[in-house]
């Protein structure tokens, strides 16, 4: 009867993964990249599952000794490297490259994977981890102890990891998270103290389906380009603002001009740029946004606009607003002298604000009474002002150099482009 129940909650948690398979096989919403990954990972578990089931039937058998020391090391290995390929796929080597936090992470794990294959290996010949005794029984050796401290690890690791990632990406998901890193760390308590009973993997398994939602949730909440948060996120949160802030709308100056000399593929590449530095200089206190093409909007949190009026001088709400848009400014002037004449950043940004009161009463009179959507267009309004005045001043926008040459042909297409003759 226990060897049935154990196949039975085998064959339910297997067909889950199946039917998360079959999601992503359906799925357009994720890249190619991303479902490898995630199927990668669902393939693993089915080979731990399957492996823990039949380790679960031949127990107690007559059969070599050897055959379960390896199945069984086999799963014990599997089970971090699963944590590992859940980190993979929070993890770009393009964007964390240079995220110290996250390079870290993942060097930590590595090493502690490899710890763990050397502790199972010597565990096949000094039964140091599990034991199987001469009915071919298995228990727990003195070493066990170890090997759920180093799974506990990879799951903390994990979860630190997927929380970099959230806040980069601006998709907390407080109870989803908490959900999914509970559900596994139940699953290892579950194996500890229950070792004959598989409701672990069964944990493992909805644990993944969190994950599933949880990508989701953030996949369909960025913009695929910049990694901001997109333009629905934007009109949802418009919809519901219920507290005191202050919008910035921001405009590249002379984009244009970016994607006629150079392609858009270029111009794509400055927007990814300038949106680093947006998330770089707003990141920690607002919401950052990609409206459309070159337009960024950036939103106070709650509670934000008391904390830095209270920082600024004579609590002056017109000089905090200059402030923050200052501090975009002046970004931008550190990565143009970083970058020299490599940089197309060099025409700067256009910035416009508006204050949005909760309580009028607390409005100045600038903006007494003033609604949500009129504090937008006051905002809109200001920006396309002094993207004017800078048109004026600078109608040709910066000088093409031949640096600026080389970095345009960075982008274009290997092969010509193709274009068929018009009938004549």
């Amino acid at each position: 009867m226990e060897v049935a129940n154990y196949c039975v909650i085998t064959g339910v948690s297997i067909l889950l993964l199946l039917g998360c398979l079959l999601h992503l096989i359906e799925n357009d919403t994720f890249s190619t990249k991303t479902i490898g990954k995630f199927q990668r990972l669902i393939y693993v578990l089915i080979i731990e599952i399957v492996i823990d089931c039949v380790f679960m039937i031949l127990e107690g058998h007559e059969i070599p000794n050897a055959i379960l020391y390896i199945m069984k090391s086999i799963e014990l290995v599997l089970n971090p490297i699963s944590a590992f390929l859940v980190f993979d796929i929070f993890y770009d080597k393009k964007v964390s490259r240079r995220d110290k936090v996250m390079n870290r992470i993942r060097k930590m794990m590595i090493v502690v994977i490899n710890i763990n294959v050397l502790l199972q290996l010597y565990t096949i010949v000094g039964h140091s981890v599990f034991i199987i005794d001469k009915n071919n029984l298995y228990r727990r050796g003195p070493l066990m102890p170890v090997y759920v401290s180093l799974l506990l690890f990879m799951i903390m690791a994990l979860a630190v990891g997927i929380i970099v990632y959230s806040t980069k990406t601006q998709s907390i998901m407080k109870a989803t998270l908490f959900s999914f890193t509970i559900l596994l760390v139940t699953s290892v308590a579950l194996r500890f103290f229950f070792p004959k009973r598989n409701y672990d993997f069964l944990c493992i398994v909805i644990s993944t389906l969190f994950l599933l939602i949880y990508y989701s949730h953030v996949t369909l909440r960025i913009d695929p380009l910049t990694k901001m948060l997109n333009r629905h996120v934007y009109s949802r949160l418009i919809e519901r603002i219920d507290y005191t802030t202050i919008i910035i709308i921001v405009d590249v100056n002379h984009f244009k001009q970016i994607n006629d000399t150079y392609g858009h593929a270029c111009g794509d590449q400055v927007l990814k740029n300038f949106a680093s530095i947006i998330c770089k200089a707003y990141g920690q206190y607002a919401y950052c946004f990609r409206t459309g093409g070159d337009e960024f909007c950036i939103i106070l949190k709650p509670n934000v606009f008391e904390k830095l009026l209270e920082e600024t001088p004579n609590c002056d709400v017109y000089k905090m607003a200059e402030e923050l848009m200052e501090s975009l400014e002046n970004l931008i002037q550190e990565y143009n002298a970083e970058k020299g004449e490599y940089s197309l950043l060099g025409n700067g940004v256009s910035q416009g604000y508006g204050i949005f009161y909760a309580h009028p009463s607390e409005a100045t009179i600038d903006y007494n009474d003033m609604p949500l959507k009129e504090v937008l267009e006051l905002a809109d309004q200001r920006m396309y002002r002094n993207k004017k005045q800078y048109k004026i001043k600078h109608p040709e926008g910066i000088e093409p150099n031949e640096n600026h040459k080389r970095i345009g042909v960075l982008y274009k297409p290997s092969r010509p482009i193709l274009v068929e003759k018009e009938d004549t």
